[in-house]
């Protein structure tokens, strides 16, 4: 029987040209090839597609569309602006001005905040009285005010010509030895300054200036309005009404 199976062999192995007793070879099997899938992605705009559909579901309505609507607006205005200009500002010339005063914040409220800053509660109004002393300055002129601060980071200047000036509000600081001044402007605009040496001066001398450019008599308001107090008169009492407690906070340069 082993002789027979041996014979077998041979006979195998002759046919597959190998000599007896060669391993034979094993043939490696190949996955088919798999399908390539090819993925195309589109971008898609949610917004647009929203507004598409809302504008189906108008038209199906009989409803107009936002975009017609704008249309429509444009068109009833000439030239299909949205909105008239805005008047044109008035220009004043400030050439040849004569200086009246130049000065910094008062020494009294820098000293007085620097005292004050032991108790360390008032350091933040001492650091804020020594930035006025060393950033601000006011200048008065026949024609304007000037503000300016010079901040590194954040300097800028205002300047207010004495024809918008509609009134001019005071209150005593250091037992009076300096105040806090808001300039009223035609346009409800309000210009702030702090810690002003010779405050009820200068405030007299703006209204002069303003009457004197306006071409306004100092009583004209006062006989128009019926014997009312006109605006040069509507400074009593500003320290027992003071600017806090809800006034609208003008945009000047407090620290």
């Amino acid at each position: 029987m082993a002789a027979a199976m041996q014979a077998a062999g041979a006979r195998t192995a002759a046919a597959a040209g190998r000599p007896m007793g060669a391993a034979a070879p094993f043939a490696v099997a190949r996955r088919p090839a798999r399908p390539v899938r090819v993925v195309v992605v589109r971008a898609v705009d949610e917004d647009a597609e929203l507004e598409a559909r809302l504008a189906k579901l108008k038209a199906a309505k009989g409803e107009t569309t936002d975009a017609e609507k704008r249309q429509a607006r444009a068109a009833r205005l000439p030239g299909g602006v949205s909105k008239p200009a805005a008047p044109a500002k008035p220009q004043y010339d400030f050439s040849g001005e004569t200086l009246h005063w130049e000065g910094a914040p008062a020494n009294g409220d820098l000293l007085l905040n620097i005292a004050l800053g032991a108790t360390l509660v008032w350091l933040p109004l001492t650091f804020g009285a020594i930035g006025r002393r060393v950033f601000l300055k006011y200048r008065f002129t026949d024609k304007r005010i000037s503000v300016s601060d010079t901040f590194p980071t954040y300097g800028k200047s205002a300047d207010v010509p004495y024809q918008e000036v509609l009134e001019v509000r005071t209150v005593p600081r250091g037992l009076g030895a300096w105040g806090d001044m808001v300039i009223v402007l035609r346009n409800g605009d309000k210009v702030e300054i702090r810690s002003l040496e010779k405050f009820q001066e200068l405030k007299e001398y703006i209204l002069q200036r303003r009457d004197a450019l306006t071409g306004r008599a100092a009583g004209a308001a006062a006989a128009a309005g019926g014997g009312r107090p006109s605006v040069m008169d509507l400074d009593a009492d500003d320290a027992a009404v003071g600017l806090g407690g809800g006034a609208k906070k003008g945009k000047g340069f407090s620290s």
